[in-house]
């Protein structure tokens, strides 16, 4: 009770009121954070990303840019110098010590014939020792040691179909001696004089410092950042050792492709289906700007390349991006993002990430930052469990503040309210009215409440002073209530024997009926005994006969002297009497008469004993009871008033119940004869009744059908009330079936009827097997006898 009091306090539930209040705000600035903030925060750091992608690919190009000047330089010197070794030797070797270390080797390399004619091989080359230092090479031209030719070499074949001032990068490979990530660098090479195609110039540059310039772009973004070529091999990556495995052609490693990363860590597999998707667009962008020079391209560097070093995907990226480089340009202010990823679980990250993927002009080589989400979200993060901790502690000050703001002003003026309408509500019980006035309602500052204040104590004056002449009338009407209540008995015990009279009268005319039945059934059987006794008293003359003849032959055979003559007269008339009964069959009718004379008294005596168990007067109380004896006597009584009907009866084997066995054969007897007297004249009626029991709901079930004229259904619902009849005046009282209803009522049992004009009426009657209702239920005074 304490708690429902103290949260039926106003002061708790607006401070409920305004917790709710503000926990919907905070869901709501929850929502607005969730759904507005955190993607347009998101937003803002995929920019941040994007920024920081495109500024570390023009670094990257700055550098390929500069690979690229000095190719195009080389290729412009070495296209103007007259073809002689020395000069070559000594230019290009110059230039070659001069460069910077990560060009650990490069050359000039003619074509066949284009040197010298008759020369098939013919080049300058230049790489570094295992000590760093720039030395000349000179076994690419001896075919002994070189059986495959320079020419036919799968970096070389590219740029000889090249048609811009451009590098053609190869992919990524490792160099056998410094066993570090290379790319060379290809550059197409033509006579000064003829623009003829010479060869190639070649610089060979180390990818090591790209490592540690994607280890610093990773350590600025976060999550991890790695470059892949043209055909999507690993230039880096945060474990190198996870993107390299040996071969028996490369002991120190091949670089593998994205596709083949993705095959061992399924996790990858988002990223390596976009870098392959940019590369399927770059073929397709080809194909469409000239399908036949593409085609051409791709076919002739597979089949000039030997060894087939080059596969067929790889053949189409380089024909594709030699077709694309003639119109490419490079902008610094361009951006070079291409795809956004999302990772459902990095593999090298193990959470979700999103990876952004950059793509670089003319190599088409491709960056990609893969940063957590978490890490793009924190900022989101951090200002809503900033801004909801600020709403939190903000909060707790207003609330205590509002709950000292109603306790003053509201909770305690109401408190004391309450009090003293309680205090009255005692005087009131008590019927002190007159010291009301002392507990009348204080002033109050708070304008609603001083309304109910005022209102309140004009009421107490009120009642004060009306309290007197609500006495008197008090005492008046109670004088009132006591005589009203005098008249009402007086007419309730009036209607009591009014009752008693018509309950009997419709009980009278039920035995009337039942007696005239009787009379009737008794009178039929009575008549014809009267007419056997009569033919038996007609039948016993003739033995009278009989028995004068055999006298007179016993005293004419006694007389002292017999007179034989006599004698044998009287035999033969003995004789003669005894053949014409026996002719006349007198014995024999003698026994039918009699036999039927007993039939007849059998039939009377059976309806004294029916009549005995209809009446019941010896077996008044409640007892065991089979009802199917009682339906048997019930047709019994009346069987003069359903002589015109066909009676069917179909009865189960019933357990006893618990009934008076007088109060069911009258209830019996009402419905049959009612359901003869609902038979029309011209109308062959039948009546059907069952016996049954329902086992489990504990139900002695009776059913009750005729096929009469029915009953409409606004009577339907009115025939079980006390005197409604549809008889003509002085027919009936209308109480034989409110008594039925009653009986059954006070067995504890139930009455149900269903009924359709033109085709019969139903009752059904439900009594329960073990029941003590006549003990719990007295009989009401309408069916008292």
């Amino acid at each position: 009770m304490k708690v429902v009091a103290r949260f039926g306090s106003i002061s708790t539930r607006i401070l409920i009121i305004l917790t709710l209040a503000f926990l919907l705000i905070i869901l709501l600035v929850y929502w607005v954070i969730e759904t507005q903030a955190k993607p347009r925060i998101l937003e803002m750091t995929s920019e941040t990303v994007v920024e920081t992608g495109n500024e570390a690919i023009n670094s990257i190009m700055a550098n390929i840019n500069h690979v690229d000047g000095l190719a195009k330089a080389t290729s412009t010197m070495a296209g103007g110098l007259p073809k002689q070794d020395i000069l070559y030797k000594e230019t290009f070797g110059n230039l070659m010590q001069q460069m910077d270390q990560r060009i650990v080797g490069g050359g000039v390399w003619f074509d066949p014939n284009m040197y010298a004619e008759g020369r098939e091989r013919q080049s300058f080359v230049w790489a570094r020792d295992s000590s760093g230092d720039m030395q000349p090479l000179a076994r690419y031209n001896q075919v002994r040691q070189t059986p495959n030719p320079y020419y036919r070499d799968w970096w070389y074949i590219p740029a000889m179909y090249a048609r811009h001032d451009h590098c053609v990068w190869s992919r990524a490979y490792v160099d056998p001696v410094s066993n570090q990530p290379m790319m060379t660098c290809a550059k197409a090479l033509y006579d000064s004089r003829n623009q003829a195609f010479d060869g190639v110039v070649s610089f060979n540059l180390l990818l090591d410092n790209l490592g540690e310039a994607m280890k610093k772009w990773q350590d600025k973004l976060g999550g991890y950042v790695f470059l892949v070529d043209l055909d999507n091999r690993f230039l880096t990556f945060p474990d190198q050792s996870i993107v390299m495995h040996a071969t028996e052609g490369s002991r120190q490693g091949e670089v593998i492709t994205a596709r083949q990363l993705a095959e061992s860590n399924p996790s990858f597999a988002p990223i390596a289906d976009s870098l392959d998707n940019i590369n399927q667009m770059l073929i397709d962008e080809a194909v469409a700007k000239d399908e036949n020079r593409y085609t051409l391209a791709a076919r002739s560097i597979l089949s000039t390349t030997n060894l087939n070093k080059i596969s067929e995907q790889e053949s189409k990226l380089l024909s594709a991006l030699l077709l694309l480089n003639i119109d490419q340009t490079f902008n610094l202010v361009d951006s070079h993002l291409v795809d956004t990823i999302a990772v459902p679980n990095d593999f090298v990250l193990q959470q979700p990430a999103t990876a952004f993927v950059f793509r670089m002009p003319f190599t088409y080589w491709k960056m990609v930052i893969v940063k957590p989400d978490n890490d793009m979200m924190i900022v989101a993060n951090a200002l809503s469990n900033k801004l909801i901790q600020a709403m939190l502690l903000g909060f707790i000050p207003i609330l205590l503040l509002t709950a000292w703001v109603f306790r003053r002003y509201f909770t305690r003026p109401l408190k004391h309210m309450a009090q003293a309408v309680a205090d009255m509500g005692v005087l009131i019980e008590q019927k002190k009215y007159q010291q009301l006035s002392a507990h009348k309602l204080p002033h109050s500052n708070v304008s609603e409440i001083q309304i109910i204040s005022e209102q309140t104590n004009q009421l107490i004056d009120r009642v004060v002073e009306n309290e007197g002449a609500l006495a008197e009338i008090n005492v008046h009407l109670e004088k009132q209530v006591a005589a009203r209540t005098q008249d009402l008995q007086q007419a309730m015990d009036e209607l009591k024997a009014s009752q008693v009279h018509l309950v009997r009268s419709e009980k009278m005319a039920t035995l009337g009926q039942m007696v005239a039945g009787v009379a009737h059934e008794v009178n039929t059987p009575l008549g014809y005994v009267r007419s056997n006794i009569e033919l038996v008293g007609d039948n016993l003359t003739r033995f009278d006969e009989l028995i004068q003849h055999t006298d007179q032959l016993l005293q004419a055979l006694k007389a002292p002297t017999i007179n034989k003559e006599q004698v044998e007269q009287l035999i033969d008339q003995t004789l003669q009497c005894c053949e014409e009964m026996k002719e006349d069959k007198v014995s024999e009718d003698l026994a039918d008469l009699i036999k039927d004379g007993l039939y007849g008294v059998d039939q009377i005596a059976e309806l004294v004993v029916s009549l005995r168990d209809f009446s019941r007067i010896d077996e008044s109380k409640v007892k065991d009871v089979d009802i199917n004896d009682c339906i048997t006597t019930s047709l019994t009584m009346a069987r003069n008033n359903l002589r015109a009907l066909e009676v069917n009866t179909n009865l189960s084997e019933l357990p006893l119940i618990q009934c008076n066995p007088s109060q069911i054969n009258q209830v019996l007897l009402n419905l049959f004869n009612n359901a003869a007297q609902a038979m029309p004249i011209d109308h062959k009626g039948v009546l059907q009744i069952n016996s049954s029991v329902d086992k489990a709901q504990q139900l002695v079930i009776v059913s009750v059908k005729d096929n009469g004229a029915g009953i409409p259904e606004s009577t339907l619902a009115k025939i079980f009330e006390p005197f409604f009849t549809t008889k003509k005046a002085g027919d009936g009282t209308g109480l034989g079936l409110a008594i039925t209803a009653q009986i059954i009522e006070q067995h504890g049992g139930s009455i149900e009827v269903s009924s359709i004009v033109g085709e019969g009426t139903t009752f059904i009657i439900k009594l329960p097997i073990q029941s003590s209702a006549h003990e719990n239920k007295p009989s009401q005074a309408l069916f008292e006898s």
